[in-house]
């Protein structure tokens, strides 16, 4: 006895067609993997490093520069490497303080301020939308001024 469709709403256009194959869908799905396991890892090693750096920071010894050390009691093999040590390095960088320079080059004149602080010239654009109304600048002006500029940004889309 043949077998008969029992679905009486079914269409053939509603039955499913074989879907055609798209080489990129195999390489966008390894892209979005790997960005998703890129995420995981980045946040395991984050907080795996937080933890090492708090037992450095407790338990380490610090050299003549102000870094500091946990020595391992045996080397680890990682890849091409061998681990011997943990090291929180010290850093310093030398910043402005821009309210002590405020503050101590107006104390010297206004010369020594503007030569500390010399006046940059910044557009603004709510400005120039009002110098078009005042009939200061034309449409023209405007298109030459306010340019269109485009990029792109690859993201895939979830549901």
């Amino acid at each position: 006895m043949p077998e008969e469709n029992l679905d009486s709403t079914a269409s053939p256009e509603s039955e499913s067609k074989p879907v055609p194959f798209d080489p990129v869908i195999p390489t966008f799905r390894e892209w979005a993997l790997l960005k998703a396991q890129q995420t995981e890892l980045t946040s395991r090693m984050n907080k795996l490093r937080d933890k090492v750096v708090a037992a450095v920071q407790t338990r380490g010894y610090a050299d003549h520069k102000g870094s500091q050390y946990i020595d391992l009691p045996f080397p680890i093999p990682v890849g091409d490497s061998e681990y011997i040590r943990i090291k929180r390095e010290r850093r310093v960088s030398i910043v402005a303080d821009i309210e002590a320079a405020e503050s101590i080059t107006k104390q010297r004149g206004e010369s020594v301020y503007r030569r500390a602080f010399p006046p940059v010239p910044t557009l603004d654009a709510d400005e120039l939308y009002v110098l078009l109304q005042e009939g200061v600048l034309t449409e023209e002006d405007m298109d030459r001024i306010m340019v269109q500029k485009e990029s792109f940004a690859f993201r895939g889309l979830t549901t």
